[in-house]
């Protein structure tokens, strides 16, 4: 049996193909494999029992909340899975290059030549990504937080994280657009999901209003909405400030510390259930 130069290179030219299927294939099912592996990861460490609550006095903060650690979880599974796709899909790409003669050796060589070029071109794209990974070790946020981000004097984007990559977070607002904002643009972030937030309300009664029946009001409300179906989102008792006085009238804040996340929640039940405890102290309310 002979075999001439011609046949091997039909046989070589016959193979390609499939070796680079073979690359695609073996590609996909790593990087499902792999993804796969880190939600499971993910799912075991949400399922582990939360450290021992560490309570500030001073501040009222738990540490250690299992909501948050959870939060954390996700975001660092987003940004895995993202890098993971991006890792495979690099070498994936090269192998199949080299599959078609492709010299990748020069390719690889001049990486670092590459590099610094676009290290001056792309001085965007690297403090995006550097950002993102000081965001992410900080936990200045994460995937399902409630956040404002925004520059010096101006606010980019308000609304729920829906997804943190190194470069970009996606959020969603109020109205249901998602916003993709970089994240080396963000020079202030206002997360209202760490901790505790505040539920407040401003009222406005007559100039010759009894302030202390409605601070009483105000309090008896806050005590039964503790003792209703939002007493696990409420953490403290009712503070009520005097903010302003004027001919018209006297404006009264009432502020309630409630656990992340749930502010608006008792504030709409605060304002709901307000006007009747007022009444009922002989409290009018002002135009």
């Amino acid at each position: 049996m002979r075999v001439t130069a011609e046949g091997v290179v039909s046989t070589v030219v016959a193979a390609a193909p499939v070796r680079i299927a073979a690359i695609a294939v073996v590609a996909v099912l790593l990087t499902v494999l792999l993804r796969f592996v880190v939600g499971r990861v993910v799912r075991r460490l949400s399922r582990l029992p939360a450290r021992a609550a560490s309570v500030s006095d001073r501040a009222n903060v738990v540490i250690g909340d299992p909501n948050r650690a959870g939060q954390r979880l996700r975001t660092f599974q987003s940004v895995l899975n993202s890098t993971v796709a991006i890792v495979i899909g690099t070498v994936a790409l090269v192998m199949v290059l080299s599959e078609l003669d492709v010299n990748v050796a020069p390719l690889l060589a001049s990486a670092g030549v590459v590099g610094v070029a676009l290290a001056f071109g792309a001085q965007s794209l690297v403090r995006d990504v550097i950002s993102g990974i000081f965001m992410l070790v900080e936990d200045q946020y994460g995937v399902g937080d409630r956040v404002e981000l925004g520059a010096v004097g101006v606010i980019m984007a308000s609304g729920t994280v829906e997804r943190v990559a190194l470069r970009i977070t996606t959020i969603r607002d109020d109205d249901g657009r998602v916003w993709h904002v970089r994240n080396g643009e963000v020079l202030r972030v206002a997360n209202e999901s760490q901790g505790w937030s505040q539920a407040v309300a401003q009222v406005r009664v007559l100039p010759d209003a009894d302030v202390e029946a409605a601070r009483e009001a105000m309090t008896a409300v806050t005590q039964a909405l503790r003792s209703g179906p939002l007493g696990d989102a409420i953490m403290g008792d009712a503070e009520v400030l005097v903010e302003d006085v004027a001919g018209s009238g006297i404006t009264l804040r009432w502020i309630v510390r409630t656990r992340s996340g749930r502010q608006w929640q008792v504030a709409s039940a605060m304002r709901r259930e307000l006007p009747a405890a007022l009444a009922g102290r002989g409290v009018t309310l002002a135009d």
